[in-house]
Protein backbone atom coordinates (compact mmCIF):
# COMPACT_ATOMS: atom_id res chain seq x y z
CA UNK A 1 0.00 0.00 0.00
CA UNK A 2 2.72 2.59 0.88
CA UNK A 3 4.30 1.34 -2.61
CA UNK A 4 1.39 2.72 -4.61
CA UNK A 5 1.31 5.38 -2.55
CA UNK A 6 4.71 7.02 -2.90
CA UNK A 7 4.24 6.12 -6.83
CA UNK A 8 0.91 8.08 -7.36
CA UNK A 9 2.20 10.87 -5.45
CA UNK A 10 4.84 10.55 -7.43
CA UNK A 11 2.38 10.58 -10.56
CA UNK A 12 0.44 13.47 -9.35
CA UNK A 13 2.33 16.28 -10.75
CA UNK A 14 2.75 15.03 -14.13
CA UNK A 15 -1.12 14.36 -14.31
CA UNK A 16 -1.68 17.41 -12.74
CA UNK A 17 0.55 19.13 -15.25
CA UNK A 18 -0.87 17.60 -18.71
CA UNK A 19 -4.13 18.29 -17.68
CA UNK A 20 -3.57 22.10 -17.16
CA UNK A 21 -1.79 22.77 -20.53
CA UNK A 22 -4.32 24.35 -23.15
CA UNK A 23 -4.38 23.35 -26.62
CA UNK A 24 -2.53 26.38 -28.98
CA UNK A 25 -5.91 27.23 -31.32
CA UNK A 26 -5.55 30.96 -31.52
CA UNK A 27 -4.77 34.02 -29.42
CA UNK A 28 -6.43 37.28 -27.01
CA UNK A 29 -9.50 34.68 -27.22
CA UNK A 30 -9.25 34.60 -31.10
CA UNK A 31 -9.65 31.88 -33.14
CA UNK A 32 -7.36 30.75 -35.77
CA UNK A 33 -9.61 31.18 -38.70
CA UNK A 34 -11.41 34.21 -37.66
CA UNK A 35 -12.78 36.59 -39.99
CA UNK A 36 -10.57 40.23 -40.19
CA UNK A 37 -14.24 41.30 -39.14
CA UNK A 38 -14.27 38.96 -36.03
CA UNK A 39 -10.69 40.08 -35.30
CA UNK A 40 -10.97 43.61 -35.03
CA UNK A 41 -14.39 43.17 -32.89
CA UNK A 42 -12.43 41.18 -30.47
CA UNK A 43 -9.38 43.58 -30.17
CA UNK A 44 -11.80 46.22 -29.99
CA UNK A 45 -13.50 44.88 -27.04
CA UNK A 46 -10.03 45.07 -25.38
CA UNK A 47 -9.43 48.44 -26.24
CA UNK A 48 -7.05 48.30 -28.88
CA UNK A 49 -6.86 50.42 -32.04
CA UNK A 50 -5.85 49.41 -35.58
CA UNK A 51 -3.12 51.48 -36.49
CA UNK A 52 -2.91 52.42 -40.14
CA UNK A 53 -0.16 50.65 -40.98
CA UNK A 54 -2.01 47.69 -41.71
CA UNK A 55 -2.52 46.22 -45.40
CA UNK A 56 -5.11 43.91 -47.90
CA UNK A 57 -3.71 40.49 -45.86
CA UNK A 58 -2.34 42.20 -42.33
CA UNK A 59 -3.80 44.12 -39.54
CA UNK A 60 -2.03 46.22 -36.93
CA UNK A 61 -3.14 47.64 -33.64
CA UNK A 62 -1.95 49.72 -30.57
CA UNK A 63 -2.97 49.78 -27.04
CA UNK A 64 -3.04 46.03 -27.05
CA UNK A 65 -2.42 44.49 -23.41
CA UNK A 66 -1.26 40.69 -23.00
CA UNK A 67 -1.46 39.35 -19.89
CA UNK A 68 -0.64 42.44 -17.78
CA UNK A 69 2.07 43.77 -20.32
CA UNK A 70 2.06 46.48 -22.91
CA UNK A 71 2.04 45.59 -26.28
CA UNK A 72 4.18 47.74 -28.32
CA UNK A 73 2.51 46.61 -31.77
CA UNK A 74 0.33 43.94 -32.59
CA UNK A 75 0.03 42.21 -36.38
CA UNK A 76 -2.34 39.82 -37.34
CA UNK A 77 -2.04 38.16 -40.51
CA UNK A 78 -4.76 36.90 -42.76
CA UNK A 79 -4.73 34.36 -45.50
CA UNK A 80 -8.24 34.41 -47.34
CA UNK A 81 -10.02 36.62 -44.33
CA UNK A 82 -8.68 33.68 -42.34
CA UNK A 83 -6.15 34.45 -39.35
CA UNK A 84 -3.68 32.42 -39.06
CA UNK A 85 -0.33 34.55 -37.38
CA UNK A 86 -0.23 36.88 -34.31
CA UNK A 87 2.45 38.57 -33.58
CA UNK A 88 2.83 40.59 -30.63
CA UNK A 89 6.23 42.98 -30.18
CA UNK A 90 7.00 44.17 -25.76
CA UNK A 91 9.68 46.76 -25.38
CA UNK A 92 11.01 45.79 -21.65
CA UNK A 93 12.19 49.11 -19.57
CA UNK A 94 15.12 48.75 -20.38
CA UNK A 95 18.03 46.53 -22.65
CA UNK A 96 19.32 45.85 -18.98
CA UNK A 97 15.89 43.75 -18.56
CA UNK A 98 15.62 42.04 -21.70
CA UNK A 99 16.55 38.86 -20.17
CA UNK A 100 14.23 38.91 -17.38
CA UNK A 101 11.23 40.34 -19.19
CA UNK A 102 11.57 37.36 -22.00
CA UNK A 103 12.16 34.94 -18.43
CA UNK A 104 9.13 35.95 -17.16
CA UNK A 105 6.83 35.84 -20.73
CA UNK A 106 8.52 32.33 -20.93
CA UNK A 107 7.43 31.03 -17.56
CA UNK A 108 4.06 33.09 -18.47
CA UNK A 109 3.54 31.01 -21.64
CA UNK A 110 4.79 27.14 -19.96
CA UNK A 111 2.00 27.51 -17.40
CA UNK A 112 -0.64 28.04 -19.95
CA UNK A 113 0.64 26.13 -22.63
CA UNK A 114 3.02 23.20 -21.24
CA UNK A 115 7.10 23.82 -21.12
CA UNK A 116 8.86 24.62 -24.38
CA UNK A 117 11.71 23.95 -26.12
CA UNK A 118 14.02 26.77 -24.53
CA UNK A 119 17.09 27.42 -27.15
CA UNK A 120 20.57 29.73 -26.69
CA UNK A 121 23.28 30.19 -28.52
CA UNK A 122 26.24 31.78 -28.64
CA UNK A 123 28.56 32.54 -31.11
CA UNK A 124 32.38 32.48 -29.92
CA UNK A 125 33.80 34.74 -27.41
CA UNK A 126 30.91 34.78 -25.84
CA UNK A 127 28.88 31.66 -23.84
CA UNK A 128 25.82 31.32 -22.17
CA UNK A 129 26.68 32.14 -18.01
CA UNK A 130 30.09 34.20 -18.87
CA UNK A 131 27.92 37.27 -17.38
CA UNK A 132 28.27 38.82 -20.77
CA UNK A 133 24.39 38.00 -22.15
CA UNK A 134 23.92 41.42 -22.50
CA UNK A 135 26.46 42.36 -24.75
CA UNK A 136 26.46 39.08 -26.87
CA UNK A 137 22.65 40.15 -27.04
CA UNK A 138 23.43 43.56 -28.31
CA UNK A 139 25.72 42.93 -30.99
CA UNK A 140 23.71 40.03 -32.34
CA UNK A 141 26.33 37.14 -31.24
CA UNK A 142 23.34 35.47 -29.12
CA UNK A 143 19.77 33.93 -29.69
CA UNK A 144 17.25 33.30 -27.38
CA UNK A 145 13.94 31.40 -28.35
CA UNK A 146 11.45 29.25 -26.92
CA UNK A 147 8.87 27.21 -28.98
CA UNK A 148 6.27 25.77 -27.72
CA UNK A 149 4.51 23.08 -30.42
CA UNK A 150 0.93 22.03 -30.64
CA UNK A 151 -1.36 19.91 -33.06
CA UNK A 152 -1.75 20.61 -36.66
CA UNK A 153 1.65 22.32 -36.24
CA UNK A 154 0.71 25.50 -34.74
CA UNK A 155 2.84 26.80 -32.60
CA UNK A 156 3.68 29.93 -30.20
CA UNK A 157 7.51 31.28 -30.26
CA UNK A 158 9.15 33.83 -28.24
CA UNK A 159 12.28 35.42 -28.84
CA UNK A 160 14.57 38.51 -28.08
CA UNK A 161 15.02 40.46 -31.50
CA UNK A 162 17.11 43.52 -31.77
CA UNK A 163 15.74 46.28 -33.52
CA UNK A 164 17.06 48.52 -36.28
CA UNK A 165 17.18 51.33 -33.26
CA UNK A 166 19.74 48.90 -31.72
CA UNK A 167 17.35 47.94 -28.97
CA UNK A 168 16.12 45.01 -27.39
CA UNK A 169 13.02 44.07 -27.61
CA UNK A 170 11.01 40.35 -26.88
CA UNK A 171 8.40 38.55 -30.04
CA UNK A 172 5.73 36.39 -29.46
CA UNK A 173 4.02 34.96 -32.20
CA UNK A 174 1.27 32.56 -32.52
CA UNK A 175 0.56 30.52 -35.47
CA UNK A 176 -1.86 28.27 -37.58
CA UNK A 177 0.12 25.83 -38.76
CA UNK A 178 -2.34 24.87 -41.44
CA UNK A 179 -3.77 28.19 -42.71
CA UNK A 180 0.58 29.62 -42.67
CA UNK A 181 0.74 26.75 -45.16
CA UNK A 182 -1.82 28.44 -47.72
CA UNK A 183 0.04 31.59 -46.83
CA UNK A 184 2.79 30.68 -48.37
CA UNK A 185 1.71 28.75 -51.42
CA UNK A 186 -0.37 31.37 -52.03
CA UNK A 187 2.64 34.03 -51.95
CA UNK A 188 4.63 31.54 -53.72
CA UNK A 189 1.80 31.93 -56.60
CA UNK A 190 1.91 35.74 -56.34
CA UNK A 191 5.68 35.43 -56.21
CA UNK A 192 5.69 33.49 -59.68
CA UNK A 193 3.40 35.94 -61.73
CA UNK A 194 6.16 38.85 -61.25
CA UNK A 195 8.19 36.65 -63.48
Amino acid sequence: MKKILSIALFLTPFFSFSQATKPIEGFLGIKFGSSKAAVIAAIKARGGIINKAGNADNLAFDNVTFAHRKVDFLVVRFVDNKAFEADFTFTPQDDNHAIEYYDNLVNDVNEIYGKGEATKKFSDPYKDGDGHEMSALMIGAADYSTLWEGSNNNSILAKIVKTDNNDLNIKLGYQDGTLVKQAIAKQKAHDKGDF
